[in-house]
């Protein structure tokens, strides 16, 4: 998208304002959403990481931080925009993982991170790219630290009673759902530590199987479940 848009001469290659072009990216969305078109979660990674870095360099500004550096180079009447990616890049036109919030761009937290307003096609996709790694890396390690917690769980009954595990958490559910139709798993977990969450959510499971609630989440790892009582 970003080399499309520098191909119609909307952006300089040779000295992009990530303010602009942040906005521009955008508003290719917004077009894009219109006509129904799939947008590949690169994309929307990619519109996360630029709505970031104009947030960066707007506060910079606003705390009047010395980041200015110039870049009067001459620019050629004919560019080849083939310079400004590695071989075999698409831009963004194959999938990817799916964007969750502010944690795919943390790397740009880094304490007295200084974003540039002006750079070049090849730098701003650059740093599009390691961002996209770092979103990769932190999904791998979180993937494997779900797996380990959940094989920890499932290894507990051989430990403890699991029973007694259940009949706690009915018990509390059966007092929640005195005042409430409806309870959200998260609410119920609220304040405890991972372990005992992952009980938690155990638990529920056996008692959903033993129909003593109900239990639905209308999308998988983005929504909350919600618990409805079905027990006496």
């Amino acid at each position: 998208m970003l080399v499309e848009m520098a191909k119609r001469g909307e952006i300089d290659p040779w000295n992009i304002d990530v303010v602009e072009v942040a906005d521009r990216f955008l508003q290719e969305l917004e077009k894009a959403q219109k006509l129904d078109l799939r947008i590949s979660g690169r994309v929307l990674l990619y519109a996360a990481i630029l709505v970031r870095m104009k947030a960066e360099v707007l506060a910079n500004e606003a705390l009047r931080v010395d980041d200015s550096e110039e870049q009067a180079e001459l620019i050629p009447d004919e560019i080849d925009f083939g310079e400004f990616f590695d071989e075999g890049f698409t831009d963004f036109k194959d999938s990817a993982e799916s964007v969750e919030g502010d944690e795919l761009i943390s790397f740009l937290l880094t304490p007295h991170r200084k974003v540039r307003r002006f750079t070049t096609l090849k730098d701003l996709i650059d740093e599009l790219k390691r961002a996209e790694e770092v979103h990769k890396r932190r999904k791998r390690r979180k993937r494997r630290e779900e797996e380990k917690d959940v094989k920890v769980i499932l290894e507990t009954p051989h430990e403890e009673n699991i029973e007694d595990t259940i009949a706690l958490v009915e018990k509390e559910l059966s007092k929640l759902f005195s005042k409430n139709r409806v309870l959200y798993f998260w609410e119920v977990v609220k304040g405890k530590n991972r372990e005992d969450i992952l009980s938690y959510y155990l638990s529920i499971l056996h008692l959903a199987f033993r129909k003593k609630l109900e239990v639905e989440q209308q999308r998988i790892y983005e929504d909350d479940i919600e618990i409805r009582w079905l027990g006496e």
